[in-house]
């Protein structure tokens, strides 16, 4: 037998497949070489299957928290059905709602808008779970509001009431379209609108909207339903307490029950409780300004601060980040020795804390968030370094933190940063954490990002960055790997296709062991025939283009020559082998192919070629090796082929002026 030639397209199937594979530009690669090539990796830390395993957890434990605030649960919908007054206006809400299956509901700040909303899909589609509409504002280009998201039979909540006014613009030109979408698929949808959009032109609201209101008497009720439902009795009066009901906010009167039941277990007394309450919910901001004008010590501030970021935690640990942080701020030397300065417990006695039980506490309710919130607010000069300083602590010696800690650390960094719009400071800790080689920290990375892609404010910033990190396929193999851990766990929840397409960039990372985690978290995503085919085609077009990675990987894993395709599926693989034959790592998927094709099969793999001679001689080279090694069962399958490839050539020179 002869053996194939690739440039000439001679010899048969039946045959040998030694000497060097052509590729499609003319160049020849062998096996040895090829294997050099897809051996190349990204030089920097090592990234293993344990370190991934790791990420997956981190990542299913931030989706749990992440989804927790995505969704009205059935046990979050109880307990609002048992605290709810309705508003004025909300009959009239849902008289909409029932009749047009969506409503906009506005009214000013405090009128309990976003429970009201919730309640109104509660009663009217007796919903035992409502799901918030994600808002994208990273393109320009794209529409914020995805109709995507919109699935049969849901109550949906959208939330606009945070935006800003340009905002807002973009989103409610798109409300029609969501609206459209909801009745068409039988679903329900309450849109909160921001306090200002009465100045708004409501020319594109369709008459959906309605005015809640909320008035002192029912504040009054808001505040004795909340304390009832937590088994307090209301007492005294108090004076903020009546201008509170003068001026009601419902989130507030709601959080102020909560408070005052919080302070009841400590002070025992209503009218205690009560003003404990009324301080915690202003953050302590008078008592903490009065606070810290009278200790402008910068070592005393330095142990709070250090205290307040590590309530709860070992005392060991809030000493050395108070050290660390005196190092990163450069105090002066003190020239006192250590053991003649006061101990540990009484300088954190002298900031308001005390060792209870191993763990640094406050004895103040919530009283570590307003410190972190009075010290991020007043000192935003100061905001770079002390967030270099926190990401840091989780890996300081000594510490005694354990994971726990560690996650409330940096659950606490990731609401400061959110709040106050630090997103650089946030971007650079997560990737600082997951690049430092310390899986603690790299899980970490996760649950940063995994809790930052979904805010609904800036989360489409971070969502933009995790889009770079993914396109870049020399990014360090950690991050990479949180960036996995994150669109699996996390972003497929709200955004599916803005998480799979991430996730495909990753494929083509240099480090086999990031790719390969990539595609297989990819895979679990094509969850039914929608994705199926959408990735199939997205895949087919990386083949067709020739770009880099592990499409053919891919294509071999999304098709299987015996499972049932649609005509369409079958056109986009045929176009898809077109692309896989011009690479040498489609070899083992065409023998796989061999193996049980039909004959049909064989006719779509030449079809493929599409008379190409180098394709043609990719398909017969692979052929011969496979028949090679089983000739006695494999012959009829490699002379069949033989003849489909040789009419094709017989085409080929026909239609280029060759004599058969």
């Amino acid at each position: 037998m002869t053996s194939p030639s690739i440039d000439h397209n001679t010899g048969t199937v039946i045959g040998s497949s030694e000497g060097a594979v052509q590729t499609g530009n003319g160049a020849q690669v062998t096996n040895s070489e090829f294997d050099e090539l897809s051996m190349d990796r990204v030089a920097g830390d090592k990234f293993t299957a344990d370190t991934m395993l790791v990420l997956q957890i981190a990542g299913q434990e931030t989706n749990r928290r992440v989804r927790a605030m995505q969704w009205f649960s059935a046990r979050r919908l109880s307990s609002l059905s048992a605290c709810f007054v309705e508003p004025e206006g909300f009959s009239q809400a849902q008289t909409v709602l029932v009749e047009k299956r969506a409503v906009l509901v506005a009214g000013p700040a405090g009128s309990g808008r976003l429970t009201a909303a919730a309640m109104l899909l509660h009663r009217v589609g007796n919903a035992s779970r409502i799901r918030q509409v994600d808002i994208d504002l990273g393109d320009e280009d794209q529409p914020v509001l995805d109709t995507g998201q919109v699935q049969p039979g849901e109550s949906l909540l959208l939330d606009l009431s945070t935006l800003d006014l340009p905002d807002f613009l973009r989103a409610s030109r798109e409300l029609g379209a969501v609206v459209d979408r909801v009745a068409e698929v039988g679903g329900l949808v309450a849109v909160v609108l921001p306090d200002y959009e009465r100045q708004v032109p409501s020319s594109n609201l369709r008459g959906l909207r309605v005015e809640l209101r909320l008035t002192s008497s029912l504040a009054r009720q808001v505040f004795e339903y909340h304390l009832k439902a937590r088994g307090v009795s209301p007492g005294g009066s108090n004076p903020l307490l009546a201008a509170m009901f003068d001026r009601p906010r419902a989130g507030e009167l709601a959080e102020l029950a909560d408070l005052v039941t919080e302070s009841g277990g400590i002070t025992g007394s209503w009218d205690e409780a009560l003003v404990v309450a009324l301080g915690t919910l202003s953050n302590w901001s008078a008592e903490l300004t009065e606070t810290f004008a009278a200790h402008p010590d910068a070592a005393w501030r330095s142990l709070l601060l250090a205290a307040a970021l590590l309530a709860d935690c070992p005392p060991d640990a809030v000493f050395e980040a108070d050290r660390e942080l005196v190092r990163l701020l450069d105090f002066p030397d003190v020239d006192e020795h250590p053991f003649a300065r006061p101990g540990l417990t009484e300088r954190l006695a002298d900031v308001g804390a005390e060792i209870v039980d191993e763990q640094v506490r406050f004895s103040r309710p919530r009283y570590a968030d307003a410190v972190l919130t009075h010290v991020w607010r007043n000192f935003p000069g100061l905001r770079p370094t002390l967030a270099g300083w926190i990401e840091q602590v989780p890996r300081l010696a000594r510490t005694s933190l354990v994971d726990h800690d560690r996650t409330l650390l940096a659950e606490r960094f990731t609401t400061l940063s959110l709040r106050h719009g630090m997103i650089g400071d946030l971007l650079q800790t997560a990737r600082r954490w997951a690049s430092v080689g310390d899986n603690r920290t790299t899980a970490l990375a996760v649950q940063v990002l995994g809790r930052a892609v979904l805010d609904p404010i800036h989360g489409w910033q971070f969502r933009r960055r995790v889009y770079a990190w993914a396109r870049d396929s020399s990014v360090s193999p950690r991050l990479a790997g949180v960036v996995i851990a994150v669109c699996e766990s996390v972003l497929a929840t709200a955004h599916p296709e803005a998480a799979m397409i991430r996730l495909h960039h990753l494929t083509r990372h240099r480090d086999e062991t990031v790719g390969s985690a990539a595609v297989e978290a990819l895979l679990r995503l094509v969850v039914g025939p929608q994705s199926h085919r959408w990735l199939l085609g997205r895949v087919v077009a990386g083949l067709a283009d020739g770009v880099p990675g592990r499409d053919v990987e891919l294509f071999g894993r999304l098709v299987d020559p015996a499972r049932s395709h649609s005509p369409e599926e079958w056109d986009l693989i045929r176009v898809g082998w077109h692309g896989a034959l011009a690479r040498p790592e489609s070899v083992p998927l065409l023998t796989a192919w061999l193996s049980t094709a039909t004959e049909e099969q064989l006719d779509l793999l030449v079809d493929a070629c599409e008379h190409q001679v180098p394709l043609l001689g990719r398909l017969r080279a692979a052929a011969v090796a496979w028949v090679g090694q089983d000739p006695a069962f494999r012959r009829r399958i490699g002379e069949l082929l033989d003849t489909k490839i040789d009419s094709a050539m017989g085409l080929t020179r026909s239609a280029s002026g060759w004599k058969e």
